[in-house]
């Protein structure tokens, strides 16, 4: 049984990459890098560099850090739903201090939401937020401001964040 010559090139041709591929890596590989590989030692020289710590240097493991990971502006809601008041935006790679997460809507297939710190920081409100209403939004009322819940989908989270109570 004879095989066309386009099959026969095509694989030597995939044989030849492939050889070519593997031998690259075999001598790139430069050995074992230390004894327990699936672990990585990370070092925090930047102490307290984030600017969420409190000033009176009270329980700073109350919140966790986190980072708006959207590429657009992150709106800020009273309640865990698209649904709610927007009390303002948060923009990409902006720091938050997150307090506890809650289900709500689902965004984006995720149906986690933060509740951000609602103590005020440096003329900010809850890490860096805008406190103005969005534009062309109701205002809330006052006990729909204290809350400022985002939604977890945008936000990258260092460390284990804990359900609300």
């Amino acid at each position: 049984m004879l095989k066309p010559t386009r099959t026969i090139l095509a694989l030597a041709a995939g044989s030849l990459v492939l050889g070519l591929v593997g031998a690259g890596s075999a001598v790139a590989d430069d050995g074992p890098r230390h004894d327990n590989p699936g672990r990585e030692t990370v070092v925090d020289d930047e102490q307290d560099s984030d600017g969420l710590t409190r000033p009176d240097g009270s329980d700073k493991d109350k919140h966790v850090r986190g980072v708006v990971t959207s590429r657009g502006p992150l709106t800020v809601r009273s309640k865990p739903t698209t649904h709610s008041y927007k009390l303002g935006k948060l923009h990409s790679h902006e720091k938050v201090a997150i307090e506890c997460k809650k289900h709500g809507e689902r965004v984006d297939g995720n149906k986690t939401w933060y509740l951000l710190d609602g103590e005020e920081k440096d003329g900010m409100d809850g890490g860096g937020m805008t406190p103005k209403a969005a534009k062309g939004t109701k205002t809330a009322a006052a006990k729909d401001r204290k809350d400022r819940w985002v939604s977890a989908r945008y936000i990258k989270a260092y460390g284990e964040v804990k359900y609300c109570r």
